[in-house]
């Protein structure tokens, strides 16, 4: 399918969202943000609120039912509960359609735990989405299961696409890593700004203000980042005057370990992320 038609709304594969919470909203959200009409998309969601809420904000069919939302769908997004996955895929098999694609967003579940629980040549695609998405602010890893083919890989970025950054990866075994990074990585920023905004305010800021202004200079450097080109190291160096403040605080972080303290806090997400997939069967 291409983008167009995507964003014409014609010849849009039907899609069916399994699990209509936080990240199953926002797949919906970017879906309809991306042009796919609202009578090709249906929602399977217990919770009798969240459907009606989902109806009358996007005007999409739901049902409690998993099989009757996956009937006929030629696209499936899992975005359940990881412990909950099993059960879904019981649930998914009854009325899978040969050759749909199954998109995956929770975490710690392997391709090959949906491709031993679906009919024989299921295309699984798994990706890591993290909560930014919510705001189409996302950065997505997707990797491709044994039977995912590059056109599979492109409806699943299509389905994402409005969810903000949407990479490719090679192998499956990176996915821990970007768990410890790009997925876990929103707290990590929280945790960097209300430090100095608790650092700004016992230097007699007012701790909204400083607040405000620690989110806003991170937002403002991460675009400079993007938009200029220029490597992390080389924009630090920009700001680092001899002599000045930067190169003093920068110098401080070094002797608190800075550096050495992030490395362990990705190493330590990453080994959690490998735990948590091999207690949940994957």
């Amino acid at each position: 399918m291409s983008e167009d038609a995507t964003q014409s709304g014609t010849d849009a594969p039907r899609v069916a969202v399994i699990g209509g919470g936080v990240m199953g909203g926002t797949i919906i959200t970017a879906l309809r943000v991306g042009g796919w009409p609202a009578d090709q998309i249906v929602v399977a969601e217990r919770d009798g609120g969240r459907r009606d809420a989902l109806v009358e904000t996007h005007g999409v069919t739901a049902t409690e039912s998993i099989a009757d939302a996956v009937d006929g769908a030629e696209a499936i997004v899992i975005a359940v509960k990881p412990q909950d996955g099993a059960d879904a895929l019981e649930a998914i098999a009854s009325t899978y359609r040969d050759g749909a694609l199954v998109l995956t967003v929770a975490a710690g579940l392997s391709t090959s735990f949906y491709e031993e629980r679906l009919p024989e040549g299921a295309p699984v695609v798994r990706c890591m989405p993290n909560t930014p998405a919510i705001v189409a602010q996302g950065a997505t890893a997707i990797v491709a299961g044994t039977y995912a083919t590059p056109a599979h890989l492109g409806l699943a970025g299509a389905i994402l696409r409005a969810t903000g950054l949407v990479v490719a990866l090679d192998d499956e075994a990176q996915m821990d890593a970007v768990t410890a990074v790009s997925g876990s990585g929103p707290a990590y920023f929280y945790a960097v700004v209300e430090a100095l905004a608790d650092a700004g305010a016992r230097q007699g800021l007012d701790p909204v203000l400083a607040t405000q202004l620690a989110a806003q200079t991170f937002i403002g450097a991460a675009r400079l980042l993007q938009e200029s080109g220029d490597t992390p190291s080389v924009l630090r160096q920009r700001v680092s005057s001899p002599g000045g403040t930067t190169i003093a605080a920068l110098e401080a972080f070094g002797e608190a370990g800075l550096s050495d303290a992030i490395a362990a806090g990705a190493a330590a997400a990453a080994a959690r992320s490998k735990e948590l997939g091999e207690a949940l069967g994957r």
